[in-house]
């Protein structure tokens, strides 16, 4: 699966933007790259924990975190 399948199952874009409180143009970016923000590595940012939450755990956040790990990242 990739980011789009997973955030799809979470309710689509503006579903995930909204319980994220963030714009839907964010999330198109993530979908864009097909990657997670860098803060969600860095501990910055914990959305894939609030999508787990918030689907109840229909899409896990260790899934999220494994298909959205930015490609350039040397640690996660």
């Amino acid at each position: 699966m990739n980011l789009k399948s997973y955030i799809d199952q979470a309710g689509g874009v503006s579903a995930v933007a909204s319980m994220l409180n963030i714009s839907n143009r964010a999330v198109y970016k993530w979908l864009h790259k097909n990657e997670l923000p860098r803060t969600e590595y860095t501990g910055e940012t914990n959305y894939s924990a609030t999508i787990e939450k918030e689907t109840e755990g229909k899409v896990l956040k260790q899934n999220l975190l494994k298909v959205g790990k930015p490609k350039n990242a040397t640690a996660a």
